[in-house]
């Protein structure tokens, strides 16, 4: 089993909200690949946003908040770490990654 790595929530927003997502997680004694069950997504995507190098999608987040019983805070969340990994980016960018997210969903038949 590879060694876990501490989390320092104070470097980013995602990170932060990564830490409070592992936080909250084995609070509730889950492991990565329990709470994922019952979406769509693995466990190789949330330990990604444990740790700040993924965003979470909109429809996880809430099945995060409801398995965790988080009241929310996740789905909250979602778009201040949106904003914040596109923070430096001139303003054009960010709708040309809002398009480029809406052409993956209608190639792979995902309707929002």
């Amino acid at each position: 089993m590879a060694q876990r790595k501490d989390i320092d929530g104070s470097t980013s927003v995602p990170t932060f909200y990564g830490k409070e997502l592992r936080y909250q997680r084995e609070r509730a004694g889950l492991s990565l690949e329990a709470l994922v069950e019952g979406s769509f997504y693995g466990k190789s995507l949330l330990s990604d946003i444990e740790r700040g190098k993924r965003r979470m999608p909109l429809d996880l987040a809430r099945h995060v908040d409801r398995v965790l019983e988080t009241d929310g805070f996740f789905e909250r969340r979602c778009e201040d770490v949106r904003r914040a990994r596109l923070a430096g980016c001139a303003d054009y960018a960010f709708s040309v990654f809002e398009l480029e997210g809406e052409r993956r969903k209608s190639r792979s038949g995902i309707r929002a």
